[in-house]
């Protein structure tokens, strides 16, 4: 993986396959961590209440079986489930406990927007207003400062059906914090920045943009959550009087959103080690309020000037990635801590961590109908030898693998292969015996003539491999869903594109139109003429 950090997890590097990084680094990673201490592992499909399909674990040992959802175990109970579903029952459960939170009302549709109006002045602007049961951020109104901001707000969330009723609550400004409890004990604390971009006195807003999604590409789960340039973000940038072409000071920093959800372009910063003692209490005392929640993610808001901590909200299945991938600071290994406090006895067991396996198969044999369950093939017992083979070779890439699919299946030998930047063969080939590797490449070189190799190289390799032999060719190393998604991933980047050049054609149209652009034309006339006669 291209820019991995020195302060990220050293056994996750090149381990996340690309299925993993649209919105499942969460279940992966606690996944991989299980598989490769030995659990067995299963998936299964199954339909929600609104028919939805969903994704669900399990691991098991000799000992016991637990099952899991995106990050949340079975030790969290449906009881909690449901009371963090509904950010008013939450809140009703935390008061009651004495933990702090943002003064506010739950409104169900029966009330009047009169009623919220009347309620919002009394309460004193600026409000958050969001729906009890929503999550991702979706429909979360905050810094709300007048009353036509509170009406627009209240209307956009009673226009989805979904949602049954909304809290208009005290705004509380401060630094955004997702503490990840497990029982007692505080694992990990990210403070979770809007999506934003920092001055180099240089570049523009909108290639500072581009900058900082390229970026984000290279950390597994921002990897599709790019910064998007909507009306949102246009208005911030419009309301700090800037534009798109506006060059912002060296280390100035411009907030693109007003919450802090990764999904719509935010980061996060390790701060673990800096709560106090009685954050920390705070986030441990949330938890414990909840009936049968053993671990989750607390959001807190801390004012760092004053010193005050309220709690926003508690999630049953907080996303991790924010935590195994911080934007700045250290990360923090919370799939191991899953698996030991689950699994206490696999604790000491001595497991490879250059292996993982293959999601997408997964996702393809559940969607295709045909079962609804499916065990992971287990990690072999024995340390893998694993070798690169660069071979140059004149037969296309799929031609060469289909003469050697054969042999490979039959020695279950893992890897991969693809080509290199200067049209050559990569082969990279793992397995328990060291002399299967060997006679790998005598069977390379005993059929050199009908795979039309000139040369092949051995090279030592140590980076992870995927359980399995894969074909790495661009879009055929990619699933129908995979292929979909990245179509009309493609069609709103070229619509952005568009409206970009468009806006740029109509910049130059106004800038020819105008005054000083003919009152210079006989300059630039000078000037191209001077150009040419340069030798």
């Amino acid at each position: 993986m291209k820019n991995y950090k020195k302060e990220w997890l050293p056994h996750l590097k090149g381990s996340i396959p690309p299925e993993a990084k649209r919105n499942r680094v969460s279940l992966y990673t606690i996944a991989l961590e299980g598989w490769r201490r030995g659990l067995s592992l299963k998936f299964y499909q199954f339909n929600d209440e609104r028919q939805h399909k969903k994704i669900m674990y399990s691991f098991s040992s000799q000992d016991s079986i637990h099952y899991f959802t995106e990050s949340s175990g079975d030790l969290n109970t449906i009881q909690a489930f449901d009371i963090c579903h509904n950010k008013g029952l939450t809140e009703k459960y935390l008061a009651k406990h004495q933990v702090p939170i943002p003064k506010g009302q739950v409104f169900t549709r029966e009330a009047t927007i009169e009623h919220i109006i009347d309620y919002a002045n009394n309460m004193k602007y600026p409000l958050v207003v969001k729906p009890t049961d929503g999550s991702g951020g979706k429909g979360v109104f905050a810094n709300v400062k007048s009353k036509k901001e509170l009406v627009d707000a209240v209307n956009f969330i009673w226009k989805n059906e979904e949602f049954e009723e909304l809290i208009v609550q005290q705004f509380v400004e401060g630094d955004e914090v997702r503490v990840y409890v497990l029982e007692d004990k505080v694992l990990a604390a990210g403070n979770r920045l809007p999506a934003n971009i920092v001055g180099d006195g240089n570049h523009t807003i909108i290639q500072l943009i581009r900058d900082k999604n390229e970026i984000r590409k290279n950390t597994p789960h921002l990897h599709h959550r790019p910064i998007r340039v909507d009306n949102e973000v246009k208005s911030l940038i419009a309301a700090a009087n800037y534009t798109l072409d506006s060059v912002l000071e060296k280390g100035e920093r411009l907030y693109l959103r007003k919450i802090s959800n990764v999904s719509t372009g935010g980061e996060s910063i390790d701060v673990t080690n800096t709560l106090t003692a009685e954050q920390r209490d705070i986030a441990v005392r949330a938890t414990m309020s909840i009936p049968g929640l053993t671990h989750c993610g607390v959001d807190m808001m801390i004012n760092q000037q004053t010193g005050d901590t309220v709690v926003l909200e508690v999630n049953t299945k907080p996303g991790i990635g924010l935590h195994l991938f911080p934007t700045e600071g250290n990360a923090r290994d919370i799939p191991k801590a899953l698996m030991d406090y689950y699994f206490p006895e696999t604790i000491h067991n001595k497991y490879q961590k250059n292996i993982f396996f293959d999601l997408q198969t997964v996702f393809d044999v559940l969607n295709d109908g045909s079962v609804n369950e499916l065990e992971i093939t287990p990690p072999p017992n024995a340390t893998l030898e694993m070798v690169e083979y660069i071979v140059s070779s004149n037969l296309e890439l799929l031609e060469f693998h289909s003469k050697v699919q054969k042999y490979i299946l039959e020695k279950s030998i893992h890897g991969s292969i693809k080509k290199t930047n200067d049209e050559k063969i990569c082969m990279i080939a793992a397995h328990e015996k060291p002399e299967t590797l060997e006679q790998l490449q005598g069977f390379l070189e005993e059929r050199s003539s009908l795979l039309q190799i000139e040369h092949i190289q051995v090279k030592e390799y140590n980076a992870p491999i995927k359980l399995g032999f894969s074909v790495i060719d661009g879009l055929q190393s990619m699933s129908l869903v995979e292929l979909e998604v990245e179509h009309k991933q493609s069609i709103k980047e070229s619509k952005i594109m568009g409206k970009e050049v468009a806006r740029l054609h109509k910049r130059i149209k106004q800038m020819k139109q105008s005054k000083a652009w003919k009152v210079t034309a006989p300059l630039r006339i000078v000037t191209s003429k001077l150009k040419e006669k340069r030798p």
